[in-house]
């Protein structure tokens, strides 16, 4: 595992607008698998994170990614749908890349709004960074500290909102990058809060 020591200790680690059905949104478990923590929220947000909104594409939604006094990060903003936008994510591009394959997928442990969030992930194929991203949504519960459970077989190839097909499947070996996204016409205010990134088996 050297090679996520990187995201551990730096926090360098760092969905589509057709709609899906609820039961295909992975939720909250009461199993217990066994987790290894890739990024810790408690201690640091690194510089490395960076805010995309649809404002690259000429909207105006709007968003922030910051610490919070009681030792969380928070993604939080307004999602708008003027000038045919509807998106706001944060992202952190890694300076090598990680190896999750021992794991059966990640864990979030967030506070949400009750809305539908998606985590996205990017991979080096080929020797090179994929255009696209691989994207699994997960619902919150308003309100509630969870433990969101994502495998990696929920993770669909997409880009700019839209399904691939024809795509490999998530290699987890070679993970570059990792982001927090909100989309699907959620129109209005929203905000996640995130205590840890972990990998389960």
């Amino acid at each position: 595992m050297n090679c996520i020591g990187h995201f551990i200790h730096y926090a360098l680690f760092v969905v589509s607008l057709l709609m899906v059905h609820e039961e295909n949104h992975p939720m909250k478990s009461d199993h217990n698998p066994t987790e290894t923590t890739i990024i810790d929220f408690n201690k640091s947000i690194s510089s490395s994170w960076q805010i995309v909104n649809d404002n690259v594409m000429g909207g105006v939604s709007r968003s922030s990614f910051k610490m919070h006094e009681d030792g969380y990060a928070v993604f939080s903003g307004v999602l708008s749908l003027e000038n045919n936008g509807g998106f706001a994510s944060v992202r952190a591009l890694s300076r090598q890349a990680s190896d999750l394959s021992d794991f059966d997928g990640l864990s979030i442990n967030a506070l949400g709004d009750g809305k539908i969030y998606c985590i996205r992930l990017r991979t080096i194929q080929n020797g090179r960074g994929t255009w696209y991203t691989y994207e699994a949504r997960f619902k919150t519960t308003a309100g509630e500290w969870g433990t969101y459970f994502v495998p990696y077989t929920a993770f669909k190839p997409e880009f700019r909102g839209r399904m691939l097909r024809g795509m490999p499947e998530l290699n987890p070996d070679a993970i570059i990058e990792i982001g927090f996204m909100i989309q699907d016409k959620q129109e209005g205010n929203f905000r996640l809060a995130l205590k840890k990134l972990n990998g389960y088996k």
